[in-house]
């Protein structure tokens, strides 16, 4: 589980870049998508943006790992683990979903708070 730690270590120092744009591409998908009225795209849009946070994830610790393994000296634990990015390829999504799918959930219930609620127009009175 140090590799864990390592990797994430990685992607705030060294691979920030490439994830900070994933995360940030992501919200705006999951803002977006939250306030849409289809069902269909209300489940489509997070996924897709669940996708650009796990790509985002993997360039940033792989990014990250290059880096640090192009630093001059570098010591050698930059060269002795590779679980780090085998991980966040395989098992990167299951994070995605669960903060993107919290975010759009409580997106959801801000959003339906602040809608006033709509009263049906009037029935025309009955003839006859």
């Amino acid at each position: 589980m140090s590799f864990l730690l390592e990797s994430f270590w990685i992607l705030c120092t060294y691979g920030a870049k490439c994830s900070g744009c994933g995360l940030a591409l992501s919200s705006l998908l999951v803002m977006w998508g939250s306030r849409r009225v289809r069902w269909g795209a209300r489940m489509v849009v997070p996924g897709a943006a669940s996708l650009v946070l796990w790509l985002g994830l993997f360039l940033g610790v792989e990014s990250g790992y290059n880096s640090w393994q192009s630093i001059p000296d570098p010591p050698s634990e930059a060269f002795s683990d590779t679980g780090g990015p085998f991980f966040i390829l395989f098992l990167g999504w299951l994070p995605s979903l669960v903060l993107l799918g919290i975010g759009h959930l409580l997106l959801r219930h801000c959003w339906q708070k602040l809608k006033p609620p709509v009263r049906p127009p009037d029935l025309p009175p009955a003839k006859g």
